[in-house]
Order: structure tokens, then sequence, then C-alpha cells
């Protein structure tokens, strides 16, 4: 009795191990698909820089390949188990510190966005006055877009640069004087 009874046991156990593994992985794949989401989300709302996410989705990576390597043989040890529970809660911090450092929300430029608008007042002045022909129009405003765009751009890293704010500056500068030339240059719309 005492040997059936230790057998029973035995085999419940291998099974009950057996059985831990895959319910382990889906635990550990739950846990990597929520955190991909988060990563997702953090770039669409801004909050992770392309850098951030992409070092965040690396160590992603890192962690399935390892839980890949550790349920290979169809076990997974308690220190395995272990590991990979520490991999994912690191993760977790590194994604959460990530989406809370403020890099990935650039603080507003009031002087930059400020003087597009005023750019675009002129510019629309200088529509309905006649003193800007509809071509002129046209290229100053493909010049405005290409300064908001351009500034897009440099912010999309999480870091506008002072060498990156002079060459905004410059570049509207130059679309201001753009704007007056051709207010003021004797052209009319007809």
């Amino acid at each position: 009795m005492t040997r059936h009874r230790t057998l029973v046991l035995t085999g419940s156990l291998i099974l009950g191990l057996g059985l831990a593994a895959p319910a382990l992985a889906q635990s550990v794949d739950d846990r990597l698909s929520n955190q991909a989401e988060r990563i997702s989300e953090g770039i669409r709302d801004g909050s992770l820089t392309a850098r951030e996410a992409a070092r965040l989705e690396r160590e992603e990576s890192a962690t399935a390949r390892e839980e890949q390597r550790f349920t290979a043989d169809g076990n997974l040890s308690p220190s395995e188990r272990r590991r990979l529970m520490r991999d994912e809660e690191r993760a977790s911090r590194d994604i959460w510190r990530e989406r809370h450092d403020h890099q990935g929300a650039m603080a507003p430029t009031p002087w930059v966005d400020g003087r597009l608008q005023n750019e675009q007042r002129r510019i629309d002045a200088g529509v309905a006055d006649g003193s800007l022909t509809a071509r002129e129009a046209r290229r100053l405003q493909a010049g405005e877009n290409r300064i908001a765009a351009e500034e897009q751009r440099f912010k999309s890293d999480g870091a506008f640069t002072p060498r990156e704010r002079q060459k905004t500056l410059h570049d509207e500068n130059r679309l201001s004087r753009q704007i007056y030339r051709q207010r003021h240059d004797g052209q009319r719309r007809r």
C-alpha cells in the first residue's frame, strides 16, 4: 500500500510539474504581451522616445528568448522560474520609469508656436488684402509647414538641443523676411 501511495504521489507530482511549466509559460506570455502593450501605448501617447522604446523592446525580446530557452526541455526549475519573474519585474519597472521620466513629452515651445501662428496670420492677411499672390502664399505656407515638421522631427528623440533651437529660429527669421518681401514686392493678386 505504501509503495502504491508513493508511486501515485510521485506520478501526481511529475504530472503537476509538467502542467505547471505551460501554465507559467502562459503567465509569462501574458505578462510580456501586457508589457509590449504598455510600450506601444507609451509610443502613442509620447511618453516614450523612440530610443527608450527600442531599448525596452530589446529587453522584452531578451526575456522572451530566455523563457524559450528555459522551457525548451519541458521543465522549468525553481531557479529559472525566479529568474524569469525577476527579469519581468525589472522590465515592468523600467517601462514605468521611462514612461514617467518626462523625456518623451517635450515641453511646449511657445516662442516657436507663437511665431508660426503670427506668420500664418501675416500670410492670411496678405492673401486677404491682395498683397500675396496665390503662388506666393502656397510657397510661404509650404515653408511654414517645413519648419513645423522639422521642429517635430527635432523633438521626436526626446530632446530639443540648442543647435536645433538655433536652426529653428534661423528658419523662422528667414521665413519672416520672405513674408515681408513678398507682401511688399508690388505684385498684386488679380
